[in-house]
């Protein structure tokens, strides 16, 4: 919402966007967002993972403020406005409430009994949602096209771009993690990633990447603080949703692609362990972090890294017994206090612990362990008294997780 936008100015600005987006649609993400339209038809609060919702808050003096919602609250709210004061857009997956819409329409709560007598008869207005009803609130991982846009800001231009410099097919594939994925054949993107892996983006056409442009959701308010550190020469990024309890985490990411996706996609409107659970569905590399005094020292190491798979001989040839042992120690340590840990780290060491936790999402919300100061890792704030405090795993805790043992040369 840009300052000063009413309710009308805002739905005539959001439909001459999704104008331009549904031109360069994929089948596969047309047909997700006409699923979400459809369920949205029904007219029920989206539930606790649905779509988010934004209530417009009438003010003193008769104008409206446009406000983030969570889900538990903006049920409690639902009644109170028609079906013609609330709207849909399946593009951004958002409610907007707003008596505006309808002034002269006024909601009407079903009223029932309150006897005891009849409390077993009475039916909820809204009937609940199953988990299979309920739209995902983050892209499919397999809409590869979907994933593109959040992360690089990709929009297919009107015109094509025969004759810009192009990534080779392989290398887009690799890029968006896929394979076995093709690049399509007018697809502009790899002229896009071309100029990236080149570092030079504002040499691109102006109409591939959103961060040139200026309908870009990236202009309108990002609901989260992000600081830009650097530890190494390596740029890290922390993020943290505005208004969040000085208590709970920030989320310390490598990735600026990462970082956009957050941002693109609305998760810091619902707090921060929203962020945390979409990251570990995504897989991605992260730590949620915390303030604490920068003199404080790592004074000791874990227990678990005394853990180790032994050495063999020179020569030796694994088992199907190495194996199982391996197994059972990598099991063990990652239902241990410390083994939550791993989620964090991405890559082939996430994708195991996510394999032998139950609940990952619900285990990466936890408070960090009581010797995160004490076996954890730290990176500079620049202001010389306080730094960023995450749970890290140790070098020998890692190879554990991976299965790497020592076998003699015999040199």
């Amino acid at each position: 919402m840009k300052e000063g936008e009413d309710v009308h100015t805002f739905m005539e600005r959001r439909r001459l966007r999704n104008e331009k987006r549904a031109q360069h649609e994929s089948a596969k993400a047309r047909k997700a967002r006409l699923d979400r339209e459809a369920h949205a038809s029904k007219g029920a609060s989206p539930g606790k993972s649905g779509a988010r919702v934004f209530i417009w808050d009438e003010e003193e003096g008769g104008f409206f403020i446009r406000r983030a919602y969570n889900r538990v609250k903006a049920a409690e709210l639902w009644d109170e406005f028609t079906p013609a004061q609330r709207i849909y857009d399946s593009f951004s997956d958002q409610w907007d409430l707003c008596t505006a819409l309808a002034p002269s329409e006024e909601a009407e709560p079903e009223s029932f009994d309150d006897g005891d007598d009849d409390y077993e008869d009475f039916m909820p207005f809204h009937p609940p949602i199953s988990a299979t009803e309920v739209m995902p609130s983050i892209p499919d991982k397999q809409d590869v096209q979907t994933n593109i846009s959040l992360r690089f800001g990709f929009t297919e231009p009107i015109s094509p771009q025969q004759t810009q410099p192009k990534m080779q097919s392989k290398a887009c594939a690799w890029t968006v993690g896929d394979e076995t994925w093709a690049v399509p054949e007018t697809s502009a993107l790899p002229t896009l990633l071309h100029y990236i892996l080149q570092g030079d983006l504002q040499a691109a056409p102006a109409d591939l990447c959103d961060l040139t442009s200026p309908d870009s959701d990236l202009n309108d308010e990002w609901n989260v603080d992000v600081t830009i550190f650097r530890q190494q020469d390596k740029p890290l990024y922390e993020i943290r949703p505005r208004g969040s309890d000085a208590s709970s985490p920030s989320i310390l990411l490598e990735s600026a692609a990462t970082a956009l996706q957050i941002i693109r996609s609305g998760w810091a409107h619902d707090g921060v362990d929203y962020i945390i659970r979409n990251l570990i569905k995504l897989g991605a590399v992260f730590h949620p972090s915390w303030r604490r005094p920068a003199h404080l020292r790592i004074s000791r190491a874990p227990l678990s890294s005394r853990l180790t798979l032994g050495r063999r001989p020179a020569g030796y040839m694994p088992t199907l017994l190495d194996f199982g042992v391996y197994v059972q120690h990598r099991d063990g340590f990652l239902h241990s206090s410390r083994g939550r840990i791993a989620l964090f780290y991405g890559g082939i060491v996430g994708r195991l612990a996510r394999l032998v936790l139950s609940d990952p999402e619900g285990l990466a919300c936890l408070e960090a362990s009581e010797d995160v100061l004490d076996t954890g890792a730290r990176v500079a704030s620049g202001n010389g008294e306080e730094a960023l405090w995450y749970e890290a795993l140790t070098e020998e805790e890692i190879r554990l997780i991976c299965g790497v043992y020592v076998v003699e040369t015999g040199t």
